[in-house]
């Protein structure tokens, strides 16, 4: 009787053992789905696919893009930089969480602001670029010839400043100074910007950057390329007419980045 009362003790005890063991196997599973669900929450849904780049595209590096960017437009992920045609292109994508970080705060709201609810058709995905001109004639781009194209030949067209107009008043239901003060800033940070007139284009030895928004590319996506064409302007006083230079740009989305990516905030 003695014997069985230690042997169902030792039982108790190996028990209530591997209950502790299995508890901190799942608590240990739990802490790194955990850590890595925050890990991807801050990882770009949109990366350069650095598997299949194109003769003459490197990776920029994040901190060599922090160098070459405007300081005010620091990224926090890689981009692709290559030249053709002695015309420098830099390109780098941006998180909507950055940018809430930095634009949607204080008297502002941001230009690039989304209800989490929207459809995808109504989200954005926003990319900065930064062009060099070395050529010895200008060159010309218009942001409405702008397109994404995934792997399933899906189009997802380039947004000028009157579509992003429309979308912040659709989008934002605070309206009045922060809604004003937000197209503001817009007229600031977008690429269409930073020349007066499409025609007037890149100046020879000049540079431009700025943001350019894509409507948001669906979920299914994996494999996207990035179209933005530029017009070279002939030599002057010859017959020669405007050449398009088609600079894509190859990229990866993930949908399960894309998914735990953070709701909207303001700061």
């Amino acid at each position: 009787m003695k014997r069985s009362s230690q042997l169902i003790q030792i039982s108790l005890i190996v028990g209530l053992i591997l209950a502790i063991v299995g508890c901190q196997e799942a608590l240990k599973n739990s802490l790194n789905s955990i850590s890595e669900a925050n890990s991807q929450r801050n990882l770009p849904p949109i990366s350069p696919d650095a598997e299949n780049l194109p003769e003459g595209h490197a990776i920029l590096d994040m901190e060599d893009a922090r160098k070459q960017f405007d300081p005010d437009a620091a990224p926090r992920n890689d981009g692709i930089v290559t030249t053709q045609d002695d015309i420098e292109f830099s390109i780098i994508y941006w998180r909507s969480a950055d940018l809430d970080f930095k634009y949607n705060r204080g008297n502002m709201c941001s230009p690039f602001y989304e209800r989490e609810a929207a459809h995808q058709g109504d989200k954005t995905d926003v990319f900065y670029v930064k062009i060099t001109n070395n050529r010895e004639q200008k060159v010309i781009y218009d942001v409405k010839k702008c397109h994404i194209a995934d792997q399933g030949e899906n189009m997802y067209g380039g947004h000028n400043y009157e579509d992003m107009e429309e979308r912040l008043m659709m989008m934002s239901r605070i309206g009045g100074l922060l809604v004003k003060n937000g197209l503001v800033k817009a007229r600031e940070i977008l690429l269409e910007k930073k020349v007066a007139k499409i025609e007037d284009g890149i100046p020879p030895g000049e540079s431009v950057e700025g943001f350019l928004v894509f409507q948001q590319v669906k979920l299914n996506a994996t494999d996207i390329t990035v179209h933005i064409p530029l017009e070279k302007a002939p030599p002057e006083g010859t017959a020669a007419r405007y050449q398009t230079v088609p600079f894509e740009f190859k990229f990866k989305h993930e949908r399960g980045i894309r998914l735990m990516q953070p709701p909207p905030k303001r700061y």
